[in-house]
């Protein structure tokens, strides 16, 4: 008689544990998750000549145009990516002299790291919001054309 009433306090107790447990992960299962950094619109407001040459009248029709990025889908311009891929690399200021051939300072950056975000996507999209170069929240510098073109990102 002792022995069912210490097994049935037993699993009472434990199955409030199990109970709680299993709740806990639900709700950690269903977390919302803060978007990226990158993830956002973002609209192209100026240029920066890549080393000596100037900005051209292609770079400037390219002023005004918009990228979005999220985690289903990216917008390049015109083009569409329904299943984009992002990658993400920090580069120092002797790993980003070496990749783009220009002093971060030159387009607008710091001589801090620099976080690369490349786009990679099935079909074939604009080469403008590719690669996008972030330092801060606000702003970001994508190559394209032999240009560096700054974003800002649109506050909705």
């Amino acid at each position: 008689m002792k022995i069912i009433g210490h097994v049935k306090r037993f699993w009472k107790f434990h199955s409030l544990i199990i109970g709680a447990f299993g709740i806990c992960a639900l709700t950690l299962g269903c977390a919302i998750k803060e978007p990226a950094v990158y993830e956002g619109t973002w609209v192209v407001t100026d240029a920066y000549p890549q080393g000596a040459s100037s900005v051209s009248d292609s770079a400037d029709s390219v002023l005004g145009s918009s990228v979005t990025y999220s985690a289903k889908s990216a917008r390049l311009d015109q083009a569409t990516c329904d299943v984009p891929v992002y990658k993400s690399e920090r580069l120092n200021s002797d790993d980003f002299l070496f990749r783009y051939n220009v002093e971060q300072q030159q387009i607008g950056f710091t001589s801090d790291d620099v976080i690369e975000i490349t786009l990679s996507c099935s079909s074939d999209t604009s080469d403008l919001g590719r690669t996008l170069l972030l330092q801060q929240d606000a702003y970001a510098v994508t190559p394209s054309k032999g240009m560096f073109f700054r974003l800002e990102k649109a506050k909705i």
